[in-house]
């Protein structure tokens, strides 16, 4: 939006980086899927997206392209072949021997080979967004109450500090706060579900030269340390680092990559290595919710007069519309690009024909449509 030109304000909680966002390293690389998949699917529009954002002279120096090593292991094997679309430009598959030349340590597992994918650097790269300057960043500023009005929006905000709370108004007001949404707008149709996840992160240097993934991830030196995870405890939301997790995120990596279990020193006093939990939000299709969204209370109370065999209220055309990044669960640092593009091309009334089908699938009310078309919105009043 400020590179559109607007006038933008960022309000966090707390400071960027400080939720899930603020692992030491990001690791950028898409999932995988069939020949006939990939075109439609969306990490990987975003994934390719991505690579190309990134190359921006002002954020590409937080971002590394090592490399990701997917490991074929018994349980992460995925079949990509030469009918792949990206066979042998964004991925293709090394032998054992190879894949340990790729990565400069013994592998015993053949392994695809991603050359573009890489590693962020969230601190960096979130410093370098931010000192956009059409962006004022207000810091430790939680937002407690939104409502439209006459020409816009009005939100209401907690400063840190002890200090008085203030009101605000904007023109377009956007939510990319994950699970903070669902109280902020108090409804029940953004259905998003914590997964708690924690990293490890090691400062005896390895023989590693590029990201591991094969369930778990390891990625090789980077800012002076190495990231090793990450736990997925779906339904946890608590953020405390735990002595179990630490042990589990070393067990998977050794069970894929016995070769390095003298190197990180698993036989040393675990609760030593430094960890982070964090919480990622996750949709109940695993697709992130993205777009326009009429004004909840008043968009659930108008279907909630219609049966869906009826058109739909034209009432709803009129409602103030509030934007909606969200449910990005652990692909952020790629989803989230792809994401902001839709929100601005229907702001500035510039869709893309290209992204019609991608702004449907993601619609943020498709899970309020769901319920209504099975009848869960009906009114109770006679």
């Amino acid at each position: 939006m400020a590179d559109h030109g607007w006038q933008v304000r960022v309000l966090d909680a707390a400071t960027p980086g400080s939720g899930g966002s603020g692992n030491a390293a990001a690791i950028l690389y898409p999932k995988l899927v069939s020949a006939e998949l990939t075109p439609e699917h969306i990490q990987s529009q975003a994934f390719l997206h991505t690579l190309k954002v990134l190359e921006d002279p002002r954020l590409a120096p937080h971002f590394q392209a090592s490399g990701v090593l997917w490991l074929q292991t018994r349980k992460q094997h995925v079949d990509i072949g030469p009918d792949h679309p990206w066979w042998q430009s964004q991925v293709w598959s090394l032998n054992a021997e190879e894949a340990s030349a790729k990565a400069g340590v013994a592998l015993h597992h053949p392994a695809l080979w991603l050359p573009n994918a890489g590693l962020i650097h969230p601190e960096g790269l979130l410093a370098s967004l931010l000192a956009h300057k059409n962006i004022e960043l207000l810091t430790h500023h939680e937002v407690t109450e939104i409502s439209p009005n006459h020409s816009g929006w009005h939100i209401q905000v907690q400063p840190g500090h002890q200090r008085e709370p203030i009101t605000l108004d904007a023109k377009h007001l956007v939510l990319a706060v994950a699970g903070g949404a669902q109280q902020l707008l108090a409804t029940q149709h953004l259905p998003l579900k914590p997964v708690r996840g924690q990293i490890t992160t090691l400062k005896r240097p390895l023989a590693l030269k590029t990201t591991l993934c094969y369930g778990g991830y390891l990625t090789p030196g980077f800012h002076g340390q190495h990231v090793l995870g990450a736990t997925f405890q779906p339904g946890r939301s608590d953020t405390s680092p735990c002595h179990q997790d630490q042990l589990a995120n070393a067990s998977a990596l050794l069970d894929a990559v016995p070769s390095l279990t003298t190197q990180i020193g698993l036989h040393e006093n675990v609760m030593s290595w430094s960890a982070r939990a964090s919480v990622r939000w996750q949709t109940p299709d695993y697709l992130p919710m993205v777009g326009w969204l009429p004004w909840p209370a008043d968009y659930e109370r108008l279907l909630s007069t219609r049966v869906a065999s009826r058109p739909m209220p034209e009432e709803i055309q009129e409602l103030p519309k509030i934007g909606i990044s969200l449910g990005h669960g652990s692909k952020g640092f790629s989803q989230a690009w792809l994401a902001a593009d839709l929100l601005c091309q229907a702001l500035l009334a510039k869709p893309q024909a290209q992204h019609s089908d991608l702004q449907e699938r993601l619609r943020p009310d498709r899970f309020l449509l769901k319920a209504w078309k099975r009848g869960q919105l009906r009114s109770t009043a006679p």
